[in-house]
């Protein structure tokens, strides 16, 4: 996925991967994580995952778990015949069925339109990058859960 959407050297990309996977590995053990493929002809053709994430209360929003989508990606050739938009309706019966009542996403400009026609809103997110990039820890803190507790 991330070949296709950034332009990281390969090195980068394969200290991400080893630190995505075992930040994955404790969310699906614990239940809070699970990924969705579809294989064509016994070939991944596309995929996605979802991982219950810890929210803060806040009035209107029942629970402090909030369903989130990420690493959605369809092989080239597979675009435009609706697994992502199975995949993504997979991903919300799996949290729905879990009690979450909200799901967010961070949607690519390929990626958009799929999750408009599935009824998903522009929010009013923003961001500021405190850390340069160079001085990002390629692991996880052992000391940090998934509340972000210390």
């Amino acid at each position: 996925m991330w070949e296709a959407i950034s332009h990281h050297p390969v090195r980068t990309l394969d200290l991400a991967d080893s630190v995505y996977r075992r930040w994955a590995r404790v969310r699906m053990r614990s239940g809070r994580f699970a990924g969705f493929i579809i294989e064509v002809g016994g070939v991944p053709a596309a995929s996605g995952c979802v991982w219950l994430m810890p929210v803060q209360p806040r009035p209107g929003r029942r629970g402090t778990t909030a369903a989130y989508l990420l690493s959605m990606f369809t092989e080239p050739n597979q675009r435009g015949k609706g697994h992502a938009g199975r995949i993504v309706r997979a991903a919300m019966r799996w949290a729905r069925s879990r009690g979450v009542a909200v799901m967010s996403l961070h949607a690519s400009d390929l990626g958009e339109s799929v999750y408009r026609r599935l009824g998903f809103e522009r929010t009013r997110e923003m961001r500021r990058i405190l850390v340069s990039p160079s001085r990002v820890r390629t692991r996880p803190s052992r000391k940090r859960d998934d509340r972000g507790a210390g």
